[in-house]
């Protein structure tokens, strides 16, 4: 359901952060990808949620070629992806319902559909209790879960995440994980994420694919053990 081919990209100040990128994950997959800072991971992230446009190659999603979009194109393929930051960019006055809420009202939604949908993830990232709180009111880890909670609101084919236990400790992390797991098995939601964390790649196997100065150096098909060196 993601394919890139031959992908290079060039920014106007003359960095090449990609070169010749060949890449194919299928619908359900859950992938690693790392890399060391300036390895390319966020011009990848960019090229696949339609910031930016390959300079060269072809970047397809689903029925999408998101190197050839129009720009007025862009939010509607939009809806086909969630992106998870470890920020959480969460709505401060905004409840959990209502955060996870908004995701479904911009693409106009039905209201009953938006409050089936609503409780329907927070079950899944066992926060019903906590639909009435407000973002302060929450720690990071729950933040985090409103976050993605909020980014599959849309039923999206593609999850990219983000570093998304870049500011959580080992525990939380772990849950993390266990999360993105669980919507990957129940929901069929391909899942590619971004992460520095070795030990988390060491300690949950799944095929993991290392840039480094923009090329791809390994895709290690059922996981393998990533050296912290």
């Amino acid at each position: 359901m993601l394919v890139l081919k031959n992908v290079s990209k060039q920014y106007k100040n003359g960095v090449n952060a990609l070169y010749d990128i060949n890449l194919d994950v299928n619908q359900g997959e859950f992938v690693y990808i790392i890399g060391p800072t300036g390895s390319g991971k966020s011009t990848l992230i960019k090229l696949l949620d339609g910031e930016e446009i390959p300079s060269s190659g072809t970047v397809t999603v689903g029925k999408f070629n998101v190197g050839k979009l129009r720009h007025s194109k862009v939010p509607h393929y939009r809806r086909n992806i969630g992106v998870v930051f470890q920020d959480f960019k969460l709505l401060e006055r905004r409840t959990v319902f209502e955060n996870i809420a908004f995701a479904l009202e911009v693409v106009n939604t039905p209201r009953a559909k938006i409050r089936s949908r609503v409780r329907e993830v927070l079950r899944l990232v066992d926060l019903s209790d906590k639909a009435n709180a407000y973002p302060l009111e929450l720690s990071g880890g729950q933040q985090q879960r409103v976050a993605i909670a909020r980014a599959i609101a849309n039923k999206p084919q593609l999850l990219i995440a983000d570093e998304p236990t870049g500011n959580l400790d080992p525990e939380k992390s772990a849950e993390i994980i266990s999360l993105l797991e669980q919507i990957n098995e129940q929901e069929n939601t391909t899942i590619l994420m971004v992460t520095h964390d070795v030990d988390i790649v060491n300690n949950n196997k799944k095929r993991t694919i290392a840039l480094e100065a923009g090329h791809v150096v390994a895709d290690l098909t059922s996981g393998g053990y990533i050296s912290h060196e």
